[in-house]
C-alpha cells in the first residue's frame, strides 16, 4: 500500500508539472491507455477484476465491495462529467473570437486558468484511487488484502503483455 501511495504522491508531483502528459499516459503500453482514466485506473472496473480473485468473500464482506463499486462508480461519473464540461469551456475558449482581435488574448488567457483545473480532476482521481485501496484493505483480512495487491500487480503486467504481443502481431502490408 505504502508503494500505491508514493505513487499518487509522485502523480501530484508530475501533475503540477505536465497534467497533459500525466493524463495522456505516454510512459504506458498502447493496452494500458486504453484502460486509462483519467490518469490512472478506474477503481470501480478494478473491483471488478480483483473481486473473483479474492474469494472466498463473506457475505458481510460481498456487502460492503459492493457498496464501496457503487460509491467508486458515482464518484467516477462526477469526475468524468466535470472533467467533460471542463474540456467544453476549454474548447470554446481557444475556438471563441477572431485572431486578429485583441479579445483573443483574452480568451486564451483564460483557456490558460481553465487549464490548472485539470491538475485539480487528475488529484481527486488520484484521491478516489487511494480512498479505494484504503478502503478495501478494510474490509479483506490481511491475507486477502495481499493476495488483492498481488492480483492488481498480475492485471497490470498482462495489460503490458496484451500491449506486447498487439505490437508485435504479423501484419498485412497497408
Amino acid at each position: 500500500m505504502g508503494h500505491y501511495f508514493d505513487l499518487f504522491r509522485m502523480k501530484s508531483t508530475a501533475a503540477k508539472a505536465d497534467v497533459f502528459y500525466l493524463m495522456s499516459g505516454m510512459w504506458k503500453t498502447s493496452a494500458e491507455r486504453f484502460f486509462l482514466w483519467i490518469g490512472g485506473f478506474r477503481p470501480s472496473e478494478l473491483l471488478k477484476v480483483l473481486v473473483p480473485q479474492l474469494d472466498p468473500l463473506t457475505d458481510s464482506q460481498h456487502f460492503e465491495v459492493y457498496n464501496l463499486r457503487q460509491s467508486c462508480q458515482q464518484a467516477e461519473d462526477a469526475l468524468s462529467q466535470g472533467m467533460d464540461r471542463l474540456q467544453s469551456i476549454v474548447a470554446e475558449a481557444v475556438a471563441a473570437g477572431n485572431l486578429g482581435e485583441g479579445i483573443y488574448f483574452s480568451q486564451i488567457s483564460t483557456a490558460m486558468e481553465k487549464l490548472e483545473a485539470f491538475v485539480s480532476f487528475v488529484n481527486q482521481a488520484d484521491h478516489l484511487r487511494q480512498e479505494t485501496l484504503q478502503q478495501m484493505s478494510r474490509i479483506l483480512t490481511i491475507r486477502q488484502a495481499a493476495r488483492g495487491l498481488l492480483a492488481l500487480g498480475e492485471y497490470f503486467q498482462r495489460l503490458r503483455a496484451l500491449s506486447s504481443l498487439w505490437a508485435t502481431r504479423p501484419r498485412e502490408p497497408a
